[in-house]
């Protein structure tokens, strides 16, 4: 594969975008007290992002929004996932029973 220095300059180029973003405020605040609002507030950041992710995926079945849980076989599995990660608080277990739960809705239901 032959890679022309366009397309090397456009490699290192998004290398350089993605990059800055994160050694930016690693820089900028390393040596700096934060306050206490501002650091329970960025705790919730990757949690959020999470539920961005996957709530999308859950309530649209087949291109169309869809709480019908006999219709859309994410809800159910996405129900005990909500339960196991609100009890045992581990995303561990949060994953193995969404992944679990979502193998056997679609073997039993499809």
């Amino acid at each position: 594969m032959n890679m022309t220095s366009q397309q090397l300059y456009l490699i290192l180029g998004m290398a350089v975008v993605t990059y800055l973003p994160r050694l930016l405020p690693i820089l900028l605040l390393s040596n700096r007290e934060l306050p206490e609002k501002f650091v329970k507030w960025m705790s919730f950041i990757p949690v959020s992002i999470f539920a961005a992710l996957i709530f999308s995926d859950i309530f649209f079945w087949e291109r169309e929004f869809n709480l019908n849980p006999l219709n859309n076989l994410k809800l159910v599995p996405a129900m005990l996932v909500f339960f196991v990660a609100y009890k045992t608080k581990n995303i561990m277990w949060s994953i193995v029973f969404g992944v679990a739960g979502i193998a056997l809705m679609i073997w039993f239901f499809q």
